[in-house]
């Protein structure tokens, strides 16, 4: 295939006062008195290398400040062919991010985002939504706005959309990744509900408050919300705006099952009303229930990103994603598969080791918990299944009460950017452990790829790096019992499927036990040796069921949820049935809501 070479900078990495410009010393163009090679940026004091007259980007004879950057903040990117790609939408600088080809506007189709963090995902809807205005590649002139990219851009559907956006002739409703314009509100859930309310839009307050079951928080203002309830409020306020496009970012963060099935079903009915929905997330299963038609991104996070020329039917995009290839557009997109198991070979644990907990009760205000004596044995990933509100995470945190012989690592359900130092700091206090050792470094730093992030404060990591970071804390620690609370949370697709490995290595090597709490049921699925239920009603009272097998654990839940998922046949991947359809029928004759292969 054909490539295009560029440097590229992590301005994470690069550490000036460090290594004390060795890219710009050590330059043989420089140092031969060539000026427009490496300049330094006046703000950051970060050098800006010259992709038009550096000779690795030219004609890759060079190399001297890739090999003597030694904090490894220099890199050279090929960059696909733009007959495969597509054209340049948007780049934010010289040595920074670019992203290739746009997405059609199909009304009346929920179109699924499928990629790795750090591919573009996030831009393209910012780009949809008018918040970041395409250059067309032409980052230096940002006075030219869409018409760079507009004289490249042949197909009529995509012209005429970013033409009517940059006009401000089409409305859009947004609902970020990140929403934390919301927690700077200080009036109540009803108000904002009141402000944002437009006529001619899709749903009345009171039915994104009846759908959204926002009913309980609706006299609370949003400092005083949970994670789940935030999310809800956002997606709200997005489907009581009357807009020609819907755009969600991640819009699964800290829902459970039963919410998530909720959510996609109302974006399956926002559909039918003729909208254009665009939607990315990384719970497969969902993405899988809720799209009609996806779109696979790929490249090389934080370097480039490319998203597919076809729009793929579910089954067939996400497998292409799995598998590493689009074999339409003849690209490989990663070098590995990604296959999950097929069939659940469930473990006996008879007269085996494990950690006891007996009965005990919870209350928190009005709220009761009841716990049904259990165990946990060694070696074991026990994982809690449940809707919010019923004292999953109460009761992982009252576990530390109850067993005062065991030494528990906990990994918590929000985690805080409050840390004042380092990631290098952080981990060290957190995981009690020497972070420098071999072991450390293998089994921990490297698969969760936290190397490159050790000199950086916590403060300013993201929330897929923050993730990783208190994930790593945890597992890194000695312990008889690890407790995960929503470990998936914040991570892409391949990132949930190396932390499962990761969290599998550990308890293994350590011969220790785990809890798991998890909303992804795809997770949940390759995580789980067996399951504990938490049933009742959100808010009021919550009560343990099991532990149980894992195939009578998930059938129990999936009932409960009212949904069946069988297996792909070419990944083995949970799939979600459609309500209603011949399969989803079969399976609840026989009651097989969990139906393996």
């Amino acid at each position: 295939m054909k490539r295009i070479r560029i440097i590229n900078l992590n301005y994470d990495r690069c550490k000036p006062d460090l290594c004390g410009y060795a890219c710009l010393k050590n330059c043989p163009l420089v140092i031969k008195g060539h000026k427009n090679v490496i300049t330094i940026r006046k703000n950051t004091g970060k050098p800006i290398i010259n992709n038009r007259t550096c000779l690795m980007a030219k004609k890759g004879t060079c190399g001297i400040c890739v090999n003597k950057c030694f904090p490894g903040a220099i890199t050279v990117v090929n960059l696909p062919d733009p007959e495969l790609s597509g054209i340049l939408v948007h780049c934010y600088g010289e040595n920074s991010f670019r992203f290739y080809n746009m997405p059609q506007i199909v009304p009346g189709k929920v179109i699924g985002l499928l990629g790795v963090n750090g591919i573009g995902k996030s831009t393209i809807l910012e780009i949809l939504a008018g918040k970041t205005i395409p250059n067309g590649g032409d980052f230096q002139d940002p006075e030219a706005g869409y018409s760079n990219l507009l004289k490249s851009i042949s197909i009529a559907s995509i012209r005429h959309f970013l033409t009517e956006l940059e006009k401000k002739k089409i409305t859009v409703g947004y609902k970020p990744q990140v929403f934390s314009d919301l927690l700077k509100k200080q009036i109540s859930v009803r108000e904002i509900l009141s402000q944002y309310q437009e006529e001619g839009a899709p749903y009345s307050t009171n039915q994104v408050i009846n759908s959204m079951e926002l009913e309980a928080i609706l006299n609370r203002d949003p400092g005083r919300l949970s994670g789940g309830e935030l999310q809800r409020l956002a997606i709200a306020l997005v489907l009581i705006k009357n807009a020609d496009i819907y755009l969600i970012d991640e819009p699964c963060t800290f829902l459970d099952f039963r919410q998530r099935i909720r959510m996609a079903e109302i974006f399956h009915d926002l559909a039918t009303k003729g909208k254009v929905i665009f939607v990315a997330e990384h719970d497969i299963a969902i993405l899988d229930y809720q799209s009609d038609i996806i779109y696979v991104f790929y490249g090389n996070s934080h370097k480039f990103g490319v998203i597919s020329k076809l729009a793929y039917s579910t089954k067939k995009g996400i497998n292409n994603f799995l598998l590493g290839r689009l074999k339409d557009e003849n690209i490989r997109i990663r070098g590995k598969e990604i296959i999950f198991t097929r069939m659940v070979k469930e473990r006996s644990w008879t007269d085996l080791p494990s950690i006891k907990y007996p009965n005990f009760q919870k209350s928190l205000g009005s709220f009761r918990l009841n716990v049904k004596r259990g165990d946990v044995y060694y070696g074991e990933i026990l994982c809690v299944l449940g809707e919010n509100g019923l004292g999953k995470t109460t009761f992982a945190r009252s576990l530390a009460e109850q067993l005062d012989n065991v030494i528990i690592s906990f990994k918590p359900q929000f985690l805080h950017r409050k840390y004042h130092g380092t990631v290098r700091e952080f981990l060290t206090e957190y995981s009690q452990t020497y972070i420098e050792s071999n072991d450390f470094k293998l089994y921990i730093l490297k698969p969760f790829s936290i190397n490159h992030l050790l000199d950086k404060p916590v403060s300013s990591l993201s929330g897929g790096e923050l993730q990783r970071c208190f994930l790593a804390g945890c597992l890194g620690k000695k312990a008889d019992l690890y407790i995960i609370d929503e470990g998936s949370a914040f991570l892409d697709v391949e990132e949930r499927l190396n932390a499962t490995r990761v969290i599998r290595h550990i308890i293994s090597k350590n011969d220790a036990a785990c809890l798991a709490i998890e909303h992804d049921i795809q997770i949940a699925d390759a995580l789980a040796d067996r399951i504990l239920l938490f049933e009742g009603m959100p808010g009021i009272h919550g009560v343990t069921i099991g532990p149980l097998g894992k195939k009578d654990g998930l059938n129990r839940f999936l009932k409960r949820i009212d949904v069946t998922f069988r297996r792909d046949s070419e990944t083995g991947r949970a799939r979600l049935n459609k309500k209603g359809s011949q399969l989803d029928k079969m399976q609840r004759t026989i009651e097989s809501y969990y139906h393996d292969i």
